[in-house]
Parts: C-alpha cells; sequence; structure tokens
C-alpha cells in the first residue's frame, strides 16, 4: 500500500488508475478506473485501521496497544473516516468544535500529530469539517 501515488507531482491533481494486467497471462485492460476510498489512506492509516481491525474496534484497548491517549485515538479514527468519506452529521451547538480542537492541540503536544497534521485538523474544524470527540 505504500507504494500507491495518488496525486500528480506535476499539477497535484487526482490521478486515476489507467490500465490493469493481469500478472498471469499478460491480459491488459484500458480505461478508467476508480482505486476506492481505502487506496487514499496513509501507511500509518492503514497500520492503524488493521490495529483497529485486531482488537475488534475498542477503543480502550487501542488506547493500550498504541500508547496513545483516548481523543488522541478518537482523532485518528475520525480523520481515517473523513478520508475514506464516512465522517458523521456535524454537531451544532453543542461546542463540538473547541472540543475537537482541544482534542487536536493534546495530540499535537503529546507529539502524536505534526505540526502540519495539526494546522489541517484545525483548518478543518473551523471551516466546521471537523469531527474529532
Amino acid at each position: 500500500m505504500s507504494g500507491w501515488v495518488s496525486q500528480c507531482p506535476a499539477c497535484f491533481g487526482e490521478l486515476t488508475v489507467a490500465e490493469l494486467e493481469c500478472e498471469r497471462c499478460g491480459t491488459v485492460i484500458r480505461g478508467h478506473f476508480s482505486p476506492g476510498p481505502w487506496m487514499r489512506l496513509k501507511p500509518d492509516q492503514w497500520d492503524f485501521v488493521l490495529r483497529f481491525l485486531k482488537v475488534r474496534g475498542n477503543l480502550r484497548e487501542m488506547e493500550r496497544e498504541l500508547g496513545v491517549s483516548y481523543p488522541t485515538i478518537r482523532a485518528r479514527l475520525e480523520q481515517i473516516l473523513r478520508v475514506l468519506g464516512l465522517e458523521e452529521g456535524e454537531t451544532a451547538g453543542t461546542g463540538g468544535s473547541v472540543g475537537e480542537a482541544a482534542s487536536v492541540l493534546q495530540a499535537l503536544e503529546a507529539g502524536e500529530l505534526s505540526v502540519d497534521e495539526a494546522i489541517q485538523e484545525l483548518e478543518n474544524i473551523s471551516k466546521g469539517r471537523g469531527t474529532h470527540a
């Protein structure tokens, strides 16, 4: 999965698959094929998903396995859901964005998110697209 390139290095547009080839007989099919949302995940996100499945979705167990806080686990899960297009509806008037921002800052302080990732998350929250718990 780590070898997948999804963004054009020249213009940063989204790349599509244009050719499929059978490894056994060499048959080639040309066209425009969508790789699906799973291919948008970064290697560390794939690792998270595999660990999440291993512990059968138990966030507290993920907390122990990864050695990070519950809000960080929640934030990473929400980020993956967003990448896959599976985010939950926005929470209006619940103060959720303040909690989401605090969760991002906590993850940044703990070194669990890079500065760039934290900035992106905070921008998403300010635009109403954040889904951190």
